[in-house]
């Protein structure tokens, strides 16, 4: 199995396709064929860049369930740093890609908005608490026998990276540790 980069995932993200809520007519494009007979408030699917643009533009907006949000990643936070909490709460496989792109927004709002820039920081601090534990949790995971396949279905793209390799990496040193014979002196 390969692994693939950050990179890799962020380009399959922008390609994947995204519901948006229309919110004004957006004029017909002859060899666009989602746009013929769209009204006001109707969803659309469209890759994520184009959904970027149609957002950028005021021609649309993203659903609810499709953006990050500070008090999104307060209640993920919260699951994740539950005491005593082994288990990693399962995020959506599009979790990092949505929370660099939400970064980038606010880094940008915060440059003007003293407001976004006290946001930013917020975000951040929860966002690097989040991450810690998952790659806690996930560190253990790779070094624990053979989890089930729904455990590793839970974990993000980038997660899945990780595992793979952290498992990869462990297995051969615990190989090299007990079944590599001792070099005669």
């Amino acid at each position: 199995m390969s692994v693939m980069s950050v990179e890799d995932i962020d380009f399959d993200f922008e390609n994947s396709q995204i519901r948006v809520v229309v919110t004004r007519e957006i004029p017909e494009l002859p060899r666009i064929p989602q746009f013929t007979s769209v009204r006001v408030g109707q969803e659309v699917e469209v890759p994520y860049w184009m959904a970027r643009e149609l957002v950028q533009l005021g021609y649309a907006r993203f659903r609810e369930e499709d953006i990050l949000t500070y008090n999104s990643l307060s209640k993920i936070h919260w699951k994740e740093t539950i005491p005593a909490s082994r288990q990693i709460p399962s995020l959506p496989g599009n979790f990092y890609c949505l929370l660099r792109r939400h970064l980038a927004e606010l880094r940008k709002q915060s440059r003007q908005d003293q407001v976004k820039l006290r946001e930013l920081e917020r975000t951040e601090t929860l966002v690097h608490d989040i991450v810690n534990v998952r790659i806690r949790k996930i560190v253990s995971l790779a070094a624990s026998p053979t989890p089930s396949g729904e455990i590793i279905q839970g974990l993000t793209y980038e997660e899945r990276a990780l595992y793979s390799v952290l498992n990869k990496t462990i297995e051969e040193w615990k190989s090299k540790l007990i079944e590599e014979k001792v070099k005669a002196q």
